[in-house]
């Protein structure tokens, strides 16, 4: 992401590169898929169903025009759930797209349907991919997307995606047939898979657990050559019966044949295993980053309607206020200290008594 203190230079660049990706999504619609009659899912799937139904009813409406209808509800809710700076990328991500649908009428380069389904998944996906990444959304399942994964961040963008379309595709079946619907969920697929490397980056990072007899000297190495960390721990074998230490170490994709190599320079009877790792920040991989456009910070909270007597409350007291506090505590303690006076004296009494009783009684026994 970009990092500058220019607001203004910010926001430009990010809307600038909304502008762009829809623009390759359109001229990828119109090169690869309406040509051949390939759906795109979602809301632009729907309003080119409702087009070719309206056209056969000799009622002839933009797919454009149909997709800016479809999506005004949506964007509203997207308006309340996303904040106002994702409204303004939305609104101009939404615009442009239906806009480029117009403008980039551009001839078809293949009619093979395999080869369009990749090539346009691929090229939609890019431009799914910017404009989401930048903060904007084009409608339909995208936007759709932004909204679930802003509730719910473990499931991506791209993933609401391909499971609307595919819906959506499904339907088609009654309209187009089976072989474009097919064809159609081919490319959903890979414009879902291109937009979500695109939104969240080449994050190939694989974590090695590996069990070796001289843990000190792979750390070491692991560390000077590689330059990544490594975090040991105290496990036990069940079927050696011995304690043992395993180091874990998270290394990117091109460092995988490197590590190996040391583990085997190191220990050749070490034991090793490794899982993919989805995403790793933090230093020496990608850095955190502040996402405002998915955050709700344009809430306006409401200022209580306060008294002047109630302000009194939240002012800094004055020195007779810390008079009157202190006096108060020294009054408390004072009552206190009179009320164990006054137990003791009490218990004293008792004791008195009860010493005075028992004489009484055996000056009577002398007596007798």
């Amino acid at each position: 992401m970009l990092n500058t203190k220019n607001p203004y230079l910010k926001h430009t660049i990010y809307i600038f590169i909304i502008v762009v990706g829809s623009f390759i999504m359109g001229a990828s619609f119109n090169v690869f898929y309406e040509p051949n009659n390939i759906l795109l899912g979602g809301f632009g799937g729907i309003a080119t169903i409702i087009s070719d139904l309206l056209a056969k009813a000799n009622i002839h409406i933009s797919i454009s025009i149909i997709y800016l209808i479809m999506n005004a509800v949506l964007y509203i809710f997207a308006v309340k759930t996303l904040g106002k700076t994702f409204a303004i990328y939305a609104i101009i991500g939404l615009l442009t797209y239906s806009l480029a649908l117009e403008i980039c009428k551009l001839p078809s380069v293949s009619d093979d349907l395999l080869l369009c389904s990749i090539y346009g998944g691929v090229i939609y996906g890019i431009g799914i991919g910017l404009i989401i990444r930048f903060g904007g959304s084009t409608g339909g399942g995208d936007m759709l997307g932004c909204i679930i994964n802003h509730k719910k961040p473990k499931i991506s963008v791209g993933w609401v995606t391909i499971f609307v379309n595919t819906i959506v595709i499904i339907i088609s079946l009654f309209v187009y047939g089976l072989q474009l619907s097919l064809y159609s969920l081919i490319a959903v697929f890979i414009s879902g898979k291109t937009s979500d490397l695109i939104t969240e980056g080449p994050k190939s990072v694989r974590a090695f657990y590996i069990i070796s007899s001289n843990p000190d000297s792979l750390c070491s190495r692991l560390i000077t050559e590689l330059h990544r960390g490594a975090t040991s721990f105290e496990a036990y074998g069940k079927y050696s019966g011995n304690h043992i230490q395993v180091i874990m170490c998270l290394v990117s994709a091109h460092q995988v044949p490197m590590l190996k190599q040391i583990v085997y320079d190191i220990d050749p009877n070490a034991f090793l295993f490794s899982v993919s790792v989805k995403e790793a920040m933090g230093k020496g991989f990608h850095k955190f980053e502040k996402r405002n456009n998915f955050v709700i910070y344009n809430k306006k909270v409401k200022k209580p309607n306060t008294s002047i007597a109630d302000q009194s409350f939240t002012m800094t007291p004055s020195t007779q206020d810390y008079e009157s506090l202190k006096t108060d505590i020294l009054n408390e303690k004072d009552d206190a200290t009179n009320k164990t006076k006054e137990t003791a004296n009490n218990n004293q009494t008792d004791i008195n008594l009860t010493l005075s009783s028992n004489n009484k009684t055996t000056k009577r026994k002398n007596k007798k």
